[in-house]
């Protein structure tokens, strides 16, 4: 009996152990980091409450930064599983170090910029003449070190003719949402920013903007590709499939990235 009684309580440990590491192999598989560039933070709500409802139990959580600051954090080993960049060259760029895997790079949508204030009797709609305006003391947009919609903005610039005169009231901050915040507060009187800001939650309905013309510049490339570590996780793989869906596309139109154009890319 006492054998017997011994056996049983071993049976039911190593029952009690299998159903939880079962639990705990589920449960990490449904945990899923992903890094966000500013520009895509905003979208990345919706996008992940629509796929947390198509499956229910995943844990999702946002890593925020800039292009930079992402692909350092990769590169350095963080885990984070799927990254949504601004760019294509920097999911390239770690695909070909061996950090992502470049099958799973996809197109998500362009990114267009945005001319914004948030100071009363500036109007952007003058267009090229508001960059030389007497009036205009500080042009915010990201720091080109770190962002590509601050390279884009750079190269807007130059596309309109009016780098000269722009040039020495620009000020760089560290982000897109850094510089949409100074045109927010004020402390800048017109901002070149990221149009997918312009429809997020904070800046949506705040002054005034227009869409720069397209051909002055080249869109912002957005993408998504699956990490080394990611490619681990049934729940990246699972996302990125989602990213292609009809319902993720209509999220990231309504959140004001046009629909990707292979000519483009």
């Amino acid at each position: 009996m006492p054998l017997r009684r011994a056996l049983l309580g071993l049976l039911f440990l190593i029952t009690v152990f299998a159903t939880t590491l079962l639990a705990t192999t589920a449960h990490a598989a449904d945990r899923l980091r992903i890094a966000a560039v500013p520009s895509m933070a905003p979208a990345a709500v919706t996008l992940n409450a629509a796929f947390a409802k198509a499956h229910p139990g995943s844990t999702i959580e946002i890593v925020g930064g800039t292009s930079a600051d992402l692909g350092a954090a990769i590169e350095k080993g963080d885990a984070i599983d799927l990254l949504l960049a601004d760019d294509e060259a920097l999911p390239k760029r770690l695909a070909s170090a061996g950090l992502a895997d470049g099958a799973t790079l996809t197109r998500l949508g362009l990114g267009r910029l945005a001319l914004w204030t948030n100071t009363p009797g500036i109007n952007p709609g003058r267009g090229r003449s508001v960059f030389a305006a007497q009036y205009v003391n500080q042009i915010a947009m990201a720091d080109a070190a770190t962002s590509p919609y601050g390279q884009i903005a750079l190269s807007a610039l130059d596309g309109l003719g009016v780098s000269e005169g722009a040039k020495p009231k620009l000020k760089a901050y560290p982000d897109d949402v850094a510089a949409a915040k100074a045109v927010q507060d004020k402390a800048a009187d017109i901002g070149l920013v990221p149009f997918a800001l312009m429809k997020a939650p904070g800046f949506d309905g705040v002054g005034i903007y227009i869409l720069l013309p397209g051909g002055t510049y080249e869109p912002a490339r957005h993408t998504a590709i699956v990490t080394r570590s990611g490619n681990a996780n049934p729940a990246a793989k699972a996302y990125l499939a989602f990213l292609a869906s009809p319902e993720a596309r209509a999220i990231l139109a309504a959140a004001g990235f046009d629909a990707p154009d292979a000519a483009t890319y």
